[in-house]
């Protein structure tokens, strides 16, 4: 009975360290998860998030923070317009990047889906998707930037029915 009290007492604190590392969304190699005003190192706060909702939480990669949002705010199986926001880590935003989103359905893959984002302003990239059924997905955003190496964020969440 003492050996099954430390076995839950295990799968307790693993549930917990994974709530506490953000959810839904996944980061890609190298991406740290973002929790809004969460400090990178003792002496470097993150600017807080730009207004949401989120698709999932944002994500940190070298000097760039990352979010991805929706309209409609909740996906639902057809088109739905994608914003990822860029900022550097003084909150300013970066507008020198290509962003393209390359979606599938985490599952079953579609074949390959990539839309180039067009820039808006602010740091803003948006393109519209297309989600063609319910269930779980996710969009690796691409984002290249002049002279550096191009960065690849996973981010998964749900799509719903109409």
């Amino acid at each position: 009975m003492k050996r099954f009290g430390v076995q839950l007492s295990l799968i307790i604190a693993a549930l917990a360290l994974l709530a506490a590392c953000g959810g839904s969304g996944t980061a890609a190699s190298g991406a740290k998860t973002l929790a809004s005003s969460t400090p990178v190192a003792a002496d470097i706060a993150l600017p807080a998030a730009p207004a949401g909702p989120f698709l999932a939480p944002g994500q940190q990669t070298g000097d760039m923070l990352v979010w991805l949002s929706s309209a409609p705010e909740q996906p639902t199986m057809g088109n739905a317009q994608l914003t990822a926001t860029l900022l550097n880590r003084n909150g300013q935003p970066i507008d020198d990047a290509t962003v393209t989103y390359d979606t599938d359905m985490t599952n079953m893959s579609h074949g390959l889906y990539e839309v180039v984002a067009e820039p808006s302003g602010a740091g803003r990239y948006a393109g519209e998707v297309h989600f063609s059924m319910p269930g779980p997905w996710r969009v690796i955003t691409v984002i290249e930037r002049p002279d550096q190496p191009a960065v690849r964020l996973r981010f998964e969440f749900r799509v719903k029915n109409q």
